[in-house]
């Protein structure tokens, strides 16, 4: 068996034989290594297995350029060593993807894909267009209804429908349910792009912030 380190101990990154440690929050995680396939044994994967490999992909590809988006969107699905990160990769995985024609292969849909969850009321007619002073989001104020309040903020998040999907630009505490709209200039206002949005809510127990689900609005 492998020696197991000092630093290791104290809950530093690091690998031991077939165990990588990291360190989550303060507390040390360990996790084996993923085994190497031979040719042969690639060969032989079944389709089943390289569809849901290429799910896994296409989730992982599309998902790490809006890391910072989702902290904020799935943060209270952070529970241990799952971060806010892995549980939108599961919930992509699971629920924004569609088959391609009539084969058992799948493409990721983008309209599907949820940049924030949680239980607070969404927004109500919301709508997206272009006007001269950037984007403008839009929505009827439905404060009152269930737990919402007039002064829920609204969060509004843009991805470039270009092909390399690069860029991007959002506000995470925009203006307040009550106000029925929201405007962002974003970086390059001739492009094309992808428009979400949703509310979310302080909580005043949990120091953190309660979202709704968000809608996808289309391409802007």
């Amino acid at each position: 068996m492998a020696r197991i380190t000092k630093s290791i101990l104290e809950g530093l990154s690091g690998s031991v034989g077939d165990l990588i440690f990291y360190k989550v929050g303060g507390v040390t995680y360990a996790r084996r290594k993923p085994g190497k396939q031979s040719k042969s044994t690639k060969a032989r994967t079944s389709e089943r297995k390289r569809n849901s490999q290429s799910v896994s992909t296409q989730t992982q590809k599309f998902l790490k350029n809006i890391t910072h988006i989702l902290r904020f969107g799935y943060q209270n699905f952070e529970n241990g060593a799952s971060r806010p990160y892995h549980a939108a990769v599961s919930y992509t995985m699971k629920n924004s993807f569609k088959f391609v024609g009539t084969s058992a292969s799948k493409v990721l849909d983008i309209s599907l894909v949820k940049v924030s969850r949680g239980s607070l009321l969404g927004p109500q007619d919301p709508k997206v267009e272009r006007v001269p002073e950037g984007i403008k989001f839009a929505w009827t104020d439905n404060s009152l209804q269930a737990a919402a309040k007039s002064t829920d903020n609204v969060f509004v998040f843009l991805l470039s429908a270009e092909e390399n999907g690069s860029g991007s630009d959002w506000e995470f505490l925009g203006n307040t349910r009550d106000k029925e709209a929201h405007t962002l200039l974003p970086p390059n206002n001739s492009s094309q792009w992808h428009a979400w949005i949703a509310f979310s809510q302080e909580n005043p127990w949990t120091k953190k912030r309660d979202l709704s689900d968000s809608v996808y609005l289309g391409i802007v």
